[in-house]
C-alpha cells in the first residue's frame, strides 16, 4: 500500500475542515446550553452571595463540564455510520479509515479540550464583569494550568476513548450504554476481588463473613499487595488504556466500512 493511500497530509486536513464545517451548529448549540447552565449556577452566588467563591469552585464545575459533554461528543462522534442514509457518504469521502479515525479523535481530544478551556474561560470572564458591574466584587476566572485541572484534562484524554470506541460498537443510545458497561465490569471485578480476599484469607471467614482478625504479617502482605495491584493498574491506564480503545475503534471502523 503507499503511504499517500493511508495518509495524505493534505487529504486529512480537507477532512477535519469538512468535519468542523458538518457539525459547527451542533457545537454552537452545545457552548450555548452550557453558557445557560454556567449562568444558572453562577449567577445566584454573584447576586445573593457575593465574595462567597473562590477559585476552587471552578475546580468541580469545569471537570463537571469537561468529562460529560466530552463523552458525550465521543460517543456520539461516528453516529452517522449507523444511519443508512448517512453512512454511504460518510465511507465514499476521498479519505482513508485512518484518516477518518485520526480526524475524529483530533476533534474529540485536543480539539475539545481547546475549546472548552477557552469557552470556559470567556464565561468566567463574563460572570466576573457582571460580579463588578452589579456588585463591585470580582467572581474569580478560570485558570486552567492549576495542576489539579491538568490532571483532569489528562484522565479526560484517556478515558474518552473508551466512549469513541462505544460510539462505534453500540448503534443507540451509546453513551447509557458505556455507563452501563462500564457498572457491570465494575460489579464483576469487585466481586473477583472479594472472592480472592476470601479464598486467600479463608481462615478469617465464615462462610461469606468476616469473623476475624488479620495478623500483622497478614496486614502487611495485604498492604503490599493492594500497592503492586494499584502500581500495575496505575501505569496500564496511563499507558496502555487509551491506545488500546483507539486501536479497537480502527479495527471497529474498518469492519464497518467492508
Amino acid at each position: 500500500m503507499k503511504t499517500t493511500h493511508f495518509f495524505h497530509s493534505k487529504r486529512f486536513l480537507l477532512l477535519l475542515r469538512n468535519d468542523l464545517l458538518r457539525n459547527y451548529r451542533t457545537m454552537l448549540i452545545s457552548a450555548g446550553a452550557v453558557a445557560a447552565l454556567y449562568f444558572v449556577i453562577t449567577l445566584p452566588k454573584i447576586f445573593f452571595s457575593p465574595g462567597s467563591t473562590n477559585p476552587d469552585f471552578h475546580l468541580s464545575l469545569y471537570p463537571a463540564f469537561l468529562f460529560i459533554g466530552g463523552f458525550i461528543l465521543s460517543s456520539s462522534a461516528f453516529s452517522e455510520i449507523h444511519h443508512s442514509q448517512k453512512n454511504t457518504s460518510f465511507f465514499m469521502l476521498p479519505a482513508s479509515i485512518f484518516e477518518k479515525m485520526v480526524s475524529k479523535l483530533i476533534l474529540t481530544t485536543i480539539g475539545y479540550v481547546l475549546a472548552s478551556v477557552l469557552l470556559y474561560y470567556l464565561l468566567t470572564v463574563t460572570s466576573s464583569g457582571i460580579a463588578v458591574i452589579f456588585t463591585g466584587w470580582s467572581f474569580p476566572a478560570f485558570n486552567p494550568f492549576r495542576k489539579e485541572i491538568l490532571l483532569c484534562v489528562a484522565i479526560y484524554l484517556v478515558t474518552q476513548s473508551m466512549f469513541l470506541f462505544g460510539g462505534l460498537y453500540f448503534k443507540k443510545h451509546p453513551f447509557m450504554k458505556i455507563l452501563f458497561s462500564q457498572f457491570a465490569i465494575t460489579c464483576v471485578l469487585s466481586m473477583f476481588a472479594f472472592l480472592m480476599v476470601r479464598i486467600v484469607y479463608r481462615d478469617s471467614f465464615h462462610g461469606m463473613r468476616f469473623i476475624g482478625e488479620f495478623m500483622f504479617n497478614d496486614m502487611v502482605s495485604f498492604e503490599h499487595l493492594g500497592n503492586n495491584l494499584a502500581t500495575i493498574f496505575k501505569y496500564l491506564f496511563w499507558i496502555c488504556f487509551a491506545p488500546y480503545f483507539w486501536i479497537l475503534s480502527y479495527l471497529r471502523l474498518g469492519e464497518t466500512e467492508v
